[in-house]
């Protein structure tokens, strides 16, 4: 006989958790929800910065650039006046010709004007001879010392130079007269008078505002000084007319550049 049990139910019962572990991981919960919704919406400010000033210097760069061709291609349109020269005085106190050479001494003083009244003048070299009549070179200087090595001409301003040529014919530095140059320097002694004329070569730049700067050559000539020979035994003597004469000639202008 067979003992029949009632069947029994497996039930298992999970009971909650303690009140104090459920609200300590709703509060760890929300304060993790918080902190991921403040990085999104925190903006990146040193992004920012580092954006703007690479753009400046962009901006800067390009600028300068611009700037540096644009200077490189602009060249200002003027008409420079170049300077003018004055004869203000010319003396031969020797002159003397014999076994075929030339013995001589002139003095010229030379007035040089800037008359522009907006720009300055620099004379870097002058160079000046003495020519029987035009032409035929008796003396030269070549370079003339020039004060500081430039001669600084400011707005509306001059300056006098005095100049001296002396030769005796013999020196190594000074031209070789020809003969029939010789012959007619003794035949105008014995009329009383004679002829030189003075050349000079002016290498010089005239400068401008901002920087620029244009180069010029000019070859001003004073010609035609006659001089009253006295003679007197081996030597002569000799005076012109001292009013200041204009020496004028070709000037021919360089290119235009920026000293900046």
């Amino acid at each position: 006989m067979s003992v029949s049990t009632p069947p029994v139910e497996s039930r298992i019962q999970f009971s909650p958790l303690p009140q104090e572990i459920q609200e300590h991981h709703l509060e760890i919960n929300d304060h993790h929800i918080m902190m991921e919704s403040c990085e999104e919406e925190q903006f990146d400010w040193d992004g920012l910065v580092i954006l703007l000033r690479l753009t400046l210097l962009a901006i800067l760069f390009v600028g300068l650039t611009l700037h540096h061709r644009q200077k490189q291609l602009y060249q200002p349109t003027f008409d420079p006046i170049p300077p003018k020269f004055f004869l203000d005085s010319f003396h031969v106190p020797h002159l003397e010709v014999s076994e075929a050479e030339v013995s001589s001494t002139w003095d010229a003083t030379v007035t040089i004007c800037n008359v522009m009244n907006y720009s300055n003048i620099n004379i870097l070299t002058l160079q000046a001879k003495i020519s029987y009549e035009e032409n035929e070179t008796l003396a030269v200087i070549t370079p003339i010392m020039l004060p500081n090595a430039v001669l600084l001409l400011e707005n509306e301003t001059t300056k006098t130079l005095h100049l001296k040529w002396s030769t005796t014919g013999w020196e190594a530095d000074q031209p070789i007269v020809d003969d029939t140059v010789v012959q007619a320097i003794g035949k105008d002694i014995e009329r009383g008078n004679t002829r030189f004329s003075l050349h000079m070569i002016i290498v010089g730049e005239v400068w401008l505002d901002d920087g620029w700067v244009k180069t010029f050559m000019m070859y001003p000539k004073c010609t035609n000084l006659v001089v009253n020979v006295v003679a007197g035994g081996n030597t002569t003597t000799s005076i012109v007319d001292h009013n200041p004469k204009e020496c004028v000639g070709v000037v021919q202008w360089g290119s235009v550049k920026n000293t900046f």
